[in-house]
């Protein structure tokens, strides 16, 4: 039920990245700001928000462009939101999946997957992933020494 939750309010998230969110909290610009990825031509990424508990991404494709496949090993969770165009989203195991403009997806953490923009448009993606708690610091968790 927990997992379910925070998968919704990462949905709901990512499109108030892209909607609403202050300019300091996004990153600023289009595709003409996010870096190339390398050995995946027309595809490009840029980082949006990087904290503790997820990170957001947000990535270009052009018209054609194919994103090999890749996972995210850090994630626990992975929201993915095509923001505009349509794609076609692969994840590994399951058949090819046709994503339009506005959908919203939730993909395993660490889930192998491609992605190929099958349309005449750059593609815009959000990509939201959750993030393992931080370990705690063994020594801070002893009880303290009585003097």
């Amino acid at each position: 039920m927990m997992m379910s939750a925070l998968r919704a309010a990462a949905m709901c998230f990512a499109v108030l990245v892209v909607t609403s969110a202050p300019a300091s909290a996004q990153a600023v610009g289009g595709a003409d700001q996010a870096r190339p990825v390398a050995g995946d031509p027309g595809i490009s990424s840029m980082v949006v928000m990087n904290e503790a508990q997820y990170r957001v991404l947000r990535d270009y494709a052009e018209p054609g462009a194919t994103r090999r496949m890749h996972s995210h090993d850090d994630a626990t969770w992975h929201v993915f939101t095509l923001v505009t165009g349509q794609l076609r989203l692969t994840i590994e195991g399951e058949k090819p999946v046709d994503v339009t403009q506005g959908q919203v997806l939730s993909l395993k953490g660490g889930a192998k997957h491609t992605f190929t923009n099958t349309g005449t448009v750059t593609a815009t993606i959000v990509e939201v992933f959750g993030k393992a708690a931080p370990a705690k610091n063994a020594e801070a968790a002893k009880p303290a020494k009585p003097n």
